[in-house]
């Protein structure tokens, strides 16, 4: 989009653009994005960018359309959204030099309070002073003029491409703090609602008598406004009024959206937005995320253009901020499933909840509407699912079998009943009953519906909640290490709703209690889900694991070495064959590169298994032991265990140092990650400073055959943290796993694949 552009010219563009789309275009090949593709493309955005800016702070003008001073708005709005910090030398002096712009275009006011809201400077300031003075010029006159913007401010036949930017900008200082007069926002949402047209969508002009088509790009910034109307404006618990304006404008969204919409910078920019502001995944069929940083962050070894119908700067500053607001971390997912009066009667709860605690913890978040049709890997994109309804809740097997899959992989589910819906809650209990029946035969007493007793940090992790069951009961299952799922016997949904953040702060800190439960108050992992770029060629080798059962509760996160596998097949072309709940005996030990002993509780081994065990050591044998979560009582158990496999051998004990295969990687022919800096959770970073070495080994006959860690990785390989759990972060876990696989494997003859 241009920060400024003649009408007669805009209106060719998007007339030419629009017919384009009717045509067939060449598909966006899919394939799976990694953290590490969108992280390299958004650190060529901003290497670009800073290449731009001159000594003044200004970033270089290349577009004659564009007047001065627009790219310097949009590439420091653009910066800002990618995590820059404001006092940086470059932001700090472009912030500056946009402060001292004088103007009067309506793109760049809007654009500058978009960037000063998000800096939030102190009264007094010239950033400041510049901020008031133009959201006064954005709203002085806006009422008198019915809710639209042109060029030059507040206007009654304002277009609808400036008025989509004012009212981004007015949102952007009330997510800041600043009030904006709901009166306006109403008299906003009604202009849209006006212009629509009777396609449902809208086109670039204001005035009802301009005869042009409707286009996909004004279209998504009519829906975006009007979900931005309904952020500001909800406050019941009844349905939206004009839902089925939104849903027509929807329709045409997805009927002419194409994979390669990301060719056209703006038209990503509208994309992005309608589809955060919608907390849709999917645009009909399409991630429209996931289409748009596959093409953006392909591998370029020539460099990446940034070529664009006004300019480079702005076309890498679009591009930029499509990139960096798409993987902003999720709190929650809500599930879509079955009709939408039944799931999703509170529209904007969620949204709300997130815009909370957005703004109390000062975090970068944002949530996401799932089908119940996906794939769970997608579902996993957040830490939570939240599955609401009206009525029964009518899930197949195979979709409750996704569901419980979901939770088993890390994710926690979040039952509610919309208006307290009896038939909601009954079915839900009905269906949880037996759903973990598997598991429960497995572990004994866990993997059962039970209410939460009071003093679940549930009830007090952030706010502690007055009389806690009796206010708000709560029945959950537990694997014994986390929370699996949790049913809330009221409706907690509808205050977040209506905003009630006073008259609802029950719900509100009970909302924030199960988040910072459901991710151990751990930094946010983004939108990304793990996903491992293979080198080119088969898998070469296969480690063969045995997972051993005992008593200990042995078969939590079962998903945990399935990630390990993908990442070793990924790096080094080795990929882990798994024999979980494998006996402690001789023959289901025979054969194995590596015993993985696990759990969270105490457990004693019989005789015989202690034989087998020490049987298969002194038969080349490796064994890994570890706690997870930094269980006391298992790992008080671990050693006793340990003792009495060495008792009477001469075994070294001592804890892995540097020079060790298991820290620097190197494994016989094999090359793991070296090990430097390890991150932890916060629960144990509180209790324990300094973390010590991640491995206490056992070392017979000049060998390694016991590697015991005290505290938690094979919990956190799935990428999710547990409340209270004393662990390594995902990605520190998995190298230290991944050396742990390739040691083991580097004892024997390398195995080729079957």
């Amino acid at each position: 989009m241009p920060l400024h552009i003649t009408r007669g010219l805009v209106g060719i563009l998007i007339v030419a653009w629009a017919a384009g789309t009717a045509t067939a275009q060449s598909q966006v090949k899919m394939r799976d994005v990694a953290d590490t593709d969108v992280e390299r493309a958004i650190a060529e955005a901003k290497r670009y960018l800073y290449a731009q800016q001159g000594r003044s702070g200004h970033f270089r003008h290349y577009h004659h359309n564009v007047p001065n001073g627009g790219q310097t708005a949009i590439a420091l709005f653009a910066l800002l959204e990618a995590g820059e910090n404001q006092n940086q030398a470059g932001v700090k002096k472009g912030l500056e030099a946009l402060a001292a712009l004088k103007t009067t275009n309506l793109y760049i006011i809007a654009t500058r309070v978009m960037v000063f809201s998000q800096v939030r400077p102190k009264k007094s300031t010239p950033l400041r002073t510049c901020l008031e003075a133009d959201l006064k010029y954005l709203t002085e006159h806006a009422l008198r003029e019915g809710g639209a913007w042109g060029y030059g401010g507040p206007e009654r036949t304002g277009d609808n491409s400036c008025s989509q930017f004012a009212l981004l900008a007015l949102w952007e200082a009330d997510r800041a703090g600043i009030r904006i007069n709901p009166a306006l926002i109403r008299m906003v949402e009604r202009t849209w609602l006006s212009r629509q047209r009777s396609d449902a969508g809208w086109t670039y002009a204001g005035q009802p008598n301009v005869k042009t088509d409707s286009t996909l790009s004004m279209t998504t910034a009519g829906l975006a406004s009007l979900f931005i109307c309904q952020d500001v404006l909800t406050n019941t618990c009844q349905p939206y009024a004009h839902r089925k304006k939104v849903q027509g404008a929807w329709d045409f969204i997805v009927k002419r959206l194409k994979p390669d919409y990301i060719k056209d910078g703006y038209l990503a920019f509208c994309i992005q937005r309608v589809g955060m502001a919608s907390g849709q995944k999917f645009i009909g069929e399409m991630d429209w995320f996931a289409a748009g940083a596959a093409k953006l962050a392909e591998p370029n070894p020539r460099g990446r253009g940034y070529r664009g119908s006004w300019g480079p700067v702005v076309r890498a500053s679009f591009e930029l901020i499509f990139l960096a607001r798409g993987r902003i971390p999720l709190t929650v997912n809500k599930l879509q499933h079955g009709p939408e009066a039944n799931w999703n009667l509170h529209t904007r709860d969620v949204p709300h909840l997130t815009e909370f605690m957005r703004r109390n913890f000062e975090r970068r978040m944002r949530w996401q509407i799932v089908k119940i049709t996906e794939d769970v890997q997608k579902m996993l994109d957040a830490p939570i699912l939240l599955v609401a309804g009206t009525q029964e809740a009518k899930f197949t097997p195979a979709q409750w079998a996704k569901l419980r899959d979901y939770s088993l992989r890390g994710g926690t589910l979040l039952f509610v009943p919309t208006h307290n819906s009896k038939a909601f809650l009954d079915s839900v209990t009905a269906g949880l009953k037996d759903l973990y029946a598997a598991q429960r035969d497995q572990a004994g007493e866990h993997y059962t519906l039970q209410p939460l007793p009071g003093d679940h940090p549930l009830y007090s992790l952030y706010q502690k909640i007055p009389n806690g069951p009796a206010s708000a009961p709560l029945w959950g299952v537990s694997d014994g290490t986390r929370l699996l799922a949790v049913v809330s016997q009221r409706d907690l949904a509808c205050p977040w709703q209506r905003r009630a953040e006073a008259r609802g702060r029950l719900e509100y800190m009970l909302g924030v209690n199960f988040f910072l439960y459901a991710t151990g108050a751990n930094s946010l992992r983004t939108r990304m889900r793990p996903v491992f770029i293979a080198k080119s060629g088969e898998v070469r080798h296969r480690a063969k694991v045995a997972w051993l059962r005992h008593g200990g509760n042995w078969n939590t996160q079962p998903a945990a070495m399935e990630y390990l596998s993908g990442k070793l097949t990924a790096e080094n072309r080795v990929a882990i064959t798994t024999t979980a709940g494998a006996a402690i005996a001789a023959d289901a030990l025979a054969g194995q590169h590596l015993a993985w002993m696990t759990g969270s509780q105490a457990f004693a081994l019989k005789d015989a298994e202690v034989k087998a065990l020490g049987a298969y050591l002194a038969g080349g044998g490796t064994l890994f032991v570890n706690a997870v979560g930094g269980a006391k009582a298992f790992n008080a158990s671990a050693q006793k265990m340990l003792s009495g496999l060495f008792a009477g051998k001469k075994v070294t004990v001592m804890d892995v140092d540097l020079d060790s295969p298991l820290m620097t990687g190197k494994c016989g022919d094999f090359r793991g990650p070296p090990i430097k800096a390890l991150k932890r959770t916060r629960a144990w970073q509180r209790l324990r400073p300094k973390a010590g070495a991640p491995f206490r080994v056992y070392r017979l006959a000049g060998r390694t055959v016991a590697i015991h860690a005290n505290y938690g990785i094979h919990d956190t390989l799935d990428g999710h943290t547990a409340h209270d759990a004393m662990s390594y972060m995902p990605p520190s876990a998995r190298d230290l796993a991944a050396n742990v696989v390739l040691y083991a494997l580097a004892q024997a003859a390398p195995t080729p694949k079957r």
